[in-house]
């Protein structure tokens, strides 16, 4: 169960806090390359990858401490922001949320203060993963292939097991 919880942050912080730094990554690339499968991920990547998804987790739970802190300073309830987020992001949603016009001054004013906290959580991440040996690409790689490979995913979640309890 541990390794579902970790796994789970560092998903959220991927697809919700490092947006922009896996879009760099993908626009650096000319193409994805094929997804690794288990054989294509040595032990020591798996440790690697496992130490950074760890890693990650406590940075993204300061980020998104940070963004409830900045959308409450503006009078916004952190559910609500995320309603209004997630209708903006899928139109079928939109009329069910309906977003006032205060309320969407209220997000243009908050933009440039999430965008920050955004930046900074980017540089913190980078940073992270760097830090284990994995270049950012590889970590984007071995996380897609986790996603499509259970022999990766359970390899990943042996070694997570193994250094949660340790």
């Amino acid at each position: 169960m541990k390794f579902y919880k970790s796994i789970s942050i560092a998903l959220v912080a991927i697809l919700f806090g490092a947006g922009s730094l896996f879009a760099q990554v993908q626009q650096q690339q000319q193409q994805m390359p094929d997804l690794p499968s288990s054989s294509d991920v040595s032990d020591e990547e798996v440790e690697m990858f496992a130490t950074a998804v760890n890693d990650l987790g406590p940075i993204q739970v300061e980020a998104q401490e940070k963004m409830a802190e900045a959308v409450e300073d503006e009078d916004i309830s952190f559910e609500r922001f995320q309603q209004m987020m997630m209708a903006m992001q899928n139109p079928q949603m939109a009329d069910q949320v309906n977003i006032t016009d205060e309320e969407m001054a209220k997000l243009q004013t908050l933009q440039p203060t999430l965008m920050e906290i955004q930046s900074e959580t980017d540089e913190k991440m980078i940073d992270k993963i760097e830090e284990t040996g994995l270049s950012v690409e590889r970590f984007q790689q071995i996380n897609m292939g986790v996603q499509q490979d259970q022999e990766l995913r359970s390899r990943i979640e042996a070694h997570l097991d193994d250094e949660n309890e340790g």
